[in-house]
């Protein structure tokens, strides 16, 4: 007598489905070079963000030193005029009857000095010299040192769009007339466009006009009132 007569013996030798030696080896080499490849495109942006960072932080170190610089003549001038000068420097103020807006200041430091043609030293001109290069403006502001016994010029700062960078004003805000009055309240604007990152192309044009657009503005009155 048979028990259990509808139970059939299991089936020996099932086959199991699964990766081969080769396979996972392959799949492993895809997976390394996609990980490879994102870590290098990270990477490589990362430098180029770190690149335009460090080009604007210097532009802007060296924009502020030059700004520094003029503020510091301006409060401790003697006489100072806004004109408008050549980019050799020479310089030409302007007359009383007009608003004292121009691409130069004059600043005397002695009382010594004579602020009429010919100028006595010591004094110093700040200056836009403008450039064009390629079809594109890159001007620079210059610094002239007048003393007794030497003549110096400096450039402080390149890259500058505006021509209107320096004016005098009376203490409400107000644009006044260049006749030297104590109340002045001398503006200088500075603005700039910075070549970023020189592999970055937006154009036809070479590449070139990477540019980024900022600008530095302060108003100073002298301390040394005559």
């Amino acid at each position: 007598m048979k028990i259990f007569s509808n139970i059939q013996a299991g089936h020996r030798g099932r086959s199991h489905s699964a990766f081969t030696f080769v396979e996972v080896m392959v799949a492993g080499a895809i997976y390394m070079v996609v990980f490879v490849g994102v870590i290098v495109a990270i990477q490589i942006f990362a430098l180029r963000v770190y690149t335009l960072a460090a080009t604007k932080l210097t532009a802007t170190q060296g924009s502020r030193k030059a700004m520094n610089q003029i503020r510091d003549d301006i409060r401790q001038g003697k006489t100072l005029q806004v004109g408008n000068a050549d980019n050799s420097g020479s310089f030409v103020a302007i007359s009383p009857s007009n608003g004292a807006v121009g691409n130069a200041l004059q600043v005397f430091y002695s009382t010594n000095g004579t602020a009429t043609p010919p100028y006595s030293p010591p004094y110093s001109i700040y200056y836009l010299q403008t450039n064009t290069i390629g079809g594109v403006s890159s001007n620079n502001l210059m610094w002239l040192s007048v003393k007794t016994n030497a003549t110096a010029t400096y450039n402080l700062a390149t890259y500058i769009t505006n021509l209107d960078v320096f004016a005098a004003e009376d203490c409400y805000g107000n644009t006044i007339s260049n006749n030297l009055k104590n109340n002045q309240v001398f503006t200088v604007k500075l603005q700039f466009y910075q070549w970023e990152y020189p592999i970055a192309v937006i154009s036809t044009n070479s590449g070139a006009n990477a540019y980024d657009y900022y600008q530095l503005r302060t108003k100073v009155c002298r301390r040394a009132i005559d």
